[in-house]
């Protein structure tokens, strides 16, 4: 099974039909998913989760699955827009299982080479901008089938498939 990339992913395989309901599912699945039951950086128990970019937006980072993690509200905002490493190395609470979860949550969900050599820029602590692109770019969304169904709805605009697009 495929697994959605970004919310625009869910809405272009026809999983979902509302862009609000994509990325409700979207948030949902990266919660269920994240490894364990616990907070990614703290480790502690949650009533509610959120989401933080591992790199943050205001950096680069994208909201694609592989740069998104559960974490409780006050791990999300403690760190902020902090580089990972520098943040949370110094926390009372790290532990190298934890950060090495994160690590591998990226490559499974990344899965390339670009992801490696973007690993090794945040261990470093430098971020490296040209890896970060690449894997940005490798897990943006299909845009094959904008293509497919803008042909479609344009000799077909009354067909019914065709309202759930801004052809």
């Amino acid at each position: 099974m495929l697994v959605a990339q970004s919310s625009e992913d869910l809405l272009y395989n026809l999983h979902e039909i509302r862009p609000k309901d994509a990325v409700r599912s979207f948030r949902k699945s990266i919660i269920h998913d994240y490894p364990g039951k616990r907070c990614a950086y703290c480790g502690m128990p949650a009533h509610s989760w959120t989401l933080d970019h591992i790199i943050p937006k205001s950096k680069g980072g994208p909201t694609r699955r592989w740069n998104l993690l559960r974490c409780c509200a006050r791990c999300n905002g403690n760190k902020s827009n902090t580089d990972l490493l520098p943040w949370y190395r110094p926390q009372m609470f790290w532990t190298e299982d934890r950060e090495n979860t994160v690590f591998t949550w990226m490559r499974d969900n990344a899965s390339m080479d670009a992801m490696l050599v973007l690993q090794e820029a945040i261990l470093d602590g430098v971020l490296d901008q040209d890896a970060l692109s690449d894997v940005v770019a490798a897990t943006a969304p299909d845009h094959k089938a904008d293509l497919y169904w803008e042909g479609y709805c344009s000799l077909n605009p009354s067909s019914p498939e065709c309202l759930i697009y801004d052809c």
